[in-house]
Order: structure tokens, then C-alpha cells, then sequence
């Protein structure tokens, strides 16, 4: 195309340049060779500024009206193409998009519109878009109302939709301000159906809240008669009878850890954690958290080292979400690091941030593996070789949860020399909140 358009400018380049050397020859010749004495220079000077009025005329007409074969078109004729574009985009575009006046009655919809509302279109103009939606309460859809009535814009809003033949679909609705050619003031609204997908995400819901109670309840029994089976005269067990028996206590407790892992991801997932902020002692945290790995630590002979600042005691979090990550990265510490191994837990203030590191002689993490070592279901390929025993779940639990809680988490490592993971939270003070509610 641009070989096309060079060619064409060369042609009409030559062209004009040979038109403009034949006529000042012209010109040039009759200035020699005729005689200008008895012509009425008056005469010729108005024929002359007659001639270029219309030259330039002539070409402004060509420039604003007629368009060249093969170059653009007249700008009538791209408003034109452009509206008729418009209106086959607004059309047949399979997003239901309305237009609205400030009182929410609909000016015009497209096919789209009309086929998830269940009307036709022509029943659409003249009917109150917000009288055929509703949200999760009256309050609620009021203050979209408002909204759009104050010029602010309203974007993925969940609203259910009132069809006719009550069939009950789901959508996000986005909505914003604008004004016509004449100055008046309307909104676009669209609404983007999610009835698939928020049905998918219920039944998810209902299977997560269902497993959690009817997973764990044979789980819970299991180990309460494998303790019980342990306490009741114990002299009357064989050597043998004990090594099965802590072989099935291992797996119900391997088997609990699981189900519990699994189930912290779908709610995550679903993005039902919602925290629950109250005023959190970190040191007794810290140390009921360790104490949990305390006898694996010993077994193995790691020195546990701790370095709390002095200056910080409480902090306003969720204390099962920081304890959840917590333990999650303690325990893998203690699990990846070699006997006589150590392992340094600390935390301090920096402005308002807390920071809190793990950091351990463990086996490390290899370099190729770190980039998805956050990941669902993900183990580093040494982890995998050494100590075939994990889920892979822990480190992606660990991210979440501190997501939730509006911090982050990063790691620094080395394969065989360990690995130092670092919490950021922002920091508040329970004093700072007390204050606040007065």
C-alpha cells in the first residue's frame, strides 16, 4: 500500500510538472514574439484576477467536495461512514448496551439488551431501567441511582434482572455519564451476564461448606479411636500393633492437613476469607507457633533463634490469617532445613510497616523453581527428590492469606544454603484504633 501511494504522488508530481513547463512555454513564446504595445494592460490584469479567483475556487470545491479517484473521502462522507458504523457496532454487538436519560428511562437498546431482558426491543424506550433491576437491597439499588444521578460512574455493580418469564439471571452492570449532540445529559449503561459463572461459584460455595463438615467428621472420629485405642492398655499391644498404630495416626493427621489445605484454597478462591481485624499479641503468637513444631525441631536438633523488637506488642490483623501463614512457613523451615540446622524468626517495625522473616540452613530453593514457587500445587524439584511428603499448597495459602490482609510476602534463596521469606503487613496499633472510635 505505501509502494502504491509513493508511485501514485510521483505520477501525479510528473504530471504537473509537465503541465506547468508546457504552459510557461506557452506563456514564454507569446512574451517574445508578440507585441504588447496596443493591449489594454486594465483588460488583461482583471482577465488574469478572474482567472486565478476561479482556479482557487475550482480547487477549493475539488479539496472539500469532489475526492479524487483512489484518495480519501469528503468529510461528509467519513461522518456519514462513521455513523453508519457506529450504529452497526451498537446494534450487533452481542454486549447489551443501553442508552438513559438522568431518570433512568431508556432512550434506545440494542438486540443484545432486549434478548437478556427477555422484551422485545421495541417495548424497551419509555421503561425505567432500575424498575427491572434489583441488587441486594432497595438502599442499596437507591445508591446507584444516586450515583449515576450525581455524574459518578458505576462500574461491575452485581444485579439480578426481572424477566417476564422470571427466569432469574445475574450480570454486572457498569454505567457513565455523557452528553449528546445536544447537550443533554444521558448514560450508557451495559450489562455483562454471569449467570454461569455465579451459579458455578454457589455450588462451589455449598461443596466447600459441605466437605468441611462432612470430611472432617469421619477424620475427627478416626483419630479419636486410634487415641483411645492408644491409651486403652497400651501393655497389651505387640511391638508391631504400636508401629501400625503410629502408622495410622501419621496418616490421619497427613489425611486432616490436607482436607484442611484444600478447603483454605477454595475459600480463598471463592474469596469468602473476609479477616476479622482485633488486637494480636505477636510475641505469644510467634511462640504458640513454634511451640507446635518444637518436639520436630528438637528430634532434628535445630537451634530456634528469635529477635522481636522490643517496641512492638500488639498489632490490629486477623490472627487466624497471620497464623495460618505463619505456621505454614515455620513448618516448612523446620521440615526443609537438616539436622543441626538453625533457624532465626524475627520481627520489627519500619514506619508502618511490619516486618516479619523466617529465615533458615535449609536445602533452598533452586533458582529455576522460584518463580513458581507460589504457585498452586507447586514443589521445588529438590523438595520433591529429598522429601516426596507435601501438597504443594503451603507457600500458595501463605500468599493469599497475607493478600487478604493487604501485605506481601517475598523470599530470598540459595539451593543448599537456605532460604530467608519475608511477611510485610501494614502496621496499626490497637491504641490508634481505640482512638478512632471515640
Amino acid at each position: 500500500m505505501e509502494a502504491q501511494t509513493k508511485k501514485a504522488k510521483k505520477s501525479a508530481f510528473l504530471l504537473a510538472l509537465s503541465v506547468f513547463l508546457l504552459l510557461f512555454g506557452g506563456v514564454f513564446l507569446l512574451a517574445v514574439f508578440y507585441d504588447f504595445n496596443d493591449v489594454d494592460l486594465a483588460g488583461l490584469l482583471f482577465l488574469i484576477s478572474f482567472l486565478c479567483c476561479l482556479f482557487v475556487a475550482k480547487n477549493i470545491y475539488d479539496l472539500t467536495v469532489v475526492a479524487p479517484p483512489g484518495e480519501s473521502v469528503s468529510q461528509s462522507s467519513l461522518l456519514g461512514a462513521s455513523q453508519a458504523l457506529y450504529t452497526q457496532l451498537y446494534q450487533k454487538s452481542p454486549v447489551p448496551y443501553f442508552v438513559i436519560d438522568p431518570a433512568g428511562t431508556i432512550v434506545s437498546a440494542n438486540t443484545a439488551a432486549a434478548r437478556l431482558l427477555g422484551l422485545q426491543q421495541k417495548e424497551l424506550p419509555t421503561r425505567n431501567i432500575f424498575e427491572l433491576l434489583r441488587t441486594d437491597s432497595a438502599e442499596h439499588n437507591n445508591f446507584l441511582v444516586e450515583k449515576f444521578r450525581g455524574g459518578i460512574g458505576i462500574s461491575d455493580e452485581l444485579v439480578w434482572i426481572s424477566r417476564p418469564d422470571h427466569r432469574e439471571v445475574c450480570a454486572l452492570l457498569s454505567l457513565f455519564s455523557f452528553e449528546n449532540t445536544f447537550s443533554e445529559k444521558q448514560g450508557l449503561l451495559t450489562l455483562v451476564d454471569i449467570t454461569k459463572q455465579k451459579k458455578a461459584e454457589d455450588a462451589k460455595s455449598e461443596f466447600v461448606s459441605l466437605a468441611s463438615h462432612q470430611l472432617r467428621t469421619p477424620i475427627a472420629g478416626m483419630k479419636w479411636s486410634a487415641e483411645l485405642l492408644q491409651m486403652d492398655s497400651p501393655e497389651t499391644l505387640t511391638d508391631r500393633q504400636h508401629k501400625y498404630l503410629s502408622r495410622l495416626m501419621a496418616s490421619i493427621s497427613r489425611m486432616s492437613v490436607l482436607v484442611d489445605d484444600f478447603l483454605r484454597v477454595s475459600r480463598f478462591e471463592l474469596g469468602s476469607f473476609t479477616p476479622e481485624l482485633q488486637a494480636v499479641p505477636l510475641e505469644k503468637l510467634f511462640t504458640d507457633i513454634m511451640s507446635e513444631q518444637q518436639e520436630t525441631a528438637a528430634h532434628k536438633k535445630i537451634a530456634v533463634k528469635t529477635q522481636f523488637d522490643d517496641g512492638v506488642t500488639d498489632i490490629i490483623t486477623d490472627p487466624n490469617l497471620l497464623r495460618m501463614a505463619m505456621t505454614n512457613i515455620y513448618a516448612n523451615a523446620v521440615k526443609y532445613t537438616p539436622k543441626d540446622g538453625s533457624i532465626t524468626v524475627s520481627y520489627k517495625r519500619a514506619a508502618h510497616i511490619l516486618h516479619i522473616q523466617v529465615t533458615d540452613t535449609g536445602m533452598g530453593i533452586p533458582l529455576d523453581d522460584q518463580p513458581q514457587i507460589f504457585s498452586k500445587l507447586y514443589r521445588a524439584s529438590n523438595a520433591r527428590r529429598d522429601i516426596p511428603d507435601g501438597t504443594g499448597l503451603g507457600l500458595y495459602i501463605v500468599r493469599e492469606a497475607i493478600a487478604v490482609l493487604h501485605g506481601k510476602v517475598e523470599f530470598t534463596s540459595t539451593e543448599n544454603m537456605g532460604a530467608t521469606f519475608e511477611i510485610q503487613l501494614p502496621f496499626a496499633e490497637p491504641q490508634s484504633t481505640t482512638a478512632d472510635d471515640h
